[in-house]
């Protein structure tokens, strides 16, 4: 067995109590350095399409494995493989049919399929669906190597992102604006069919990964049980009226069908749906992104203060200066930080250590 983590207990311990917001030895944070000598190198096949960058198993997962052999997962940070990547953004829009535009080795879009609600696409689950069958695909991979190789790491979800976003990128945002005005009842049976292939993408992926004993989403959140992350940042454009008729129903739905569920709360024009989300009880917690432009996330401790004072836990990315200030003025009680960027090993070590100090 290779171990990626020594404190894989510990950590797994004090994320369960950050889920429950229970008090633990100390706030949690998630912070990772570059090891000087690699734990685990494999050979490497370059690329030759961004298609294979993004998809072919024999580049992606030597290539994420690599980078799990190289680095140090100080606190509640885990080692996740991730074969489809995050940076696949909502990837149940290319589920449900939309094409994929590569952009670079960064980013990638879907285009947009719902252009006339007279004649809208089914929406229905596929499961021979092209974009399905890479996700199948390079899971299964990933669970190989992991095997044979004797790994102690965990296998990751894609971002499926939120049925009502996916609902926004099958639509296109502006348009989706017009149509919860003059279109109302297509909106909501679309986002119902979204909601119940998002139901059958998560079924089908958590069949894979949970031989790994974890659940994980982008956020790198352990859990031993279900706990997708929500998200509707097309809620940015709407009022809290509009975000009450038309997207808590679905969000409901999702926080009363799960164990555990954390919301992706994405820049300043989303607090105004703030209350609504603070008033379910069975919201375990919050991740408060402050978005581009709006200054470092501890510009924003009111809010943060506000979300920890109604019960519910809060996760933030930040940088590493930003710790201590954080500390001083959050409640450890059911606060993970989220270190934006690998460190210096040794930086990394220290910071964890400044962690535990001033927690």
């Amino acid at each position: 067995m290779i171990r990626l983590k020594d404190d894989i207990d510990e950590a797994k311990e004090r994320t369960g109590a950050w889920w429950d917001c229970r008090a633990t030895d100390r706030a949690l944070i998630q912070v990772k350095g570059l090891l000087e000598k690699p734990v685990l190198k494999l050979p490497v096949i370059e690329a030759e399409t961004l298609h294979d960058w993004w998809t072919n198993p024999d580049v992606v997962v030597p290539r994420l494995l690599n980078e799990l052999g190289s680095t140090w997962f100080g606190g509640e940070a885990f080692p996740v493989i991730q074969p489809v990547p995050g940076r696949i953004v909502s990837i149940v829009c290319k589920y449900l049919g939309a094409p994929n535009t590569y952009i670079n080795e960064n980013t990638t879009w879907s285009e947009p399929i719902i252009d006339d609600w007279g004649n809208p696409p089914s929406l229905e689950w596929n499961p021979d669906n092209k974009w399905w069958r890479i996700t199948e695909r390079n899971l299964r991979a990933a669970a190989d190597e992991i095997r044979e190789r004797e790994l102690e790491c965990f296998l990751g979800h894609p971002d499926l992102n939120g049925p009502t976003e996916v609902l926004s990128g099958l639509r296109n945002p502006e348009r989706l604006c017009m149509d919860l005005v003059l279109e109302p009842e297509q909106v909501k049976i679309a986002a119902r069919r979204i909601q119940d292939a998002w139901y059958k993408a998560w079924n089908g992926v958590r069949a894979i990964t949970k031989e790994f004993g974890g659940c994980f989403t982008f956020m790198g959140l352990w859990s031993d049980v279900d706990a997708p992350d929500l998200q509707s940042d097309f809620s940015s454009l709407i009022s809290p009226d509009m975000f009450e008729e038309f997207m808590m129903p679905l969000i409901r739905e999702q926080i009363n069908r799960y164990p555990r569920t954390v919301f992706h709360l994405d820049g300043p024009d989303m607090i105004r749906h703030l209350d609504i989300l603070l008033a379910e009880q069975d919201l375990n917690a919050i991740q408060w992104v402050e978005g581009a432009g709006a200054g470092p996330v501890s510009d924003w401790l009111n809010l943060m203060k506000r979300i920890q004072d109604s019960g519910k836990s809060l996760y933030v990315y930040c940088e590493p200066w930003e710790v201590p200030k954080l500390l001083k003025k959050l409640s450890p009680r059911g606060l993970i930080m989220v270190v934006k960027d690998t460190l210096p090993l040794q930086e990394a070590k220290d910071l964890l250590a400044t962690v535990k100090r001033l927690s």
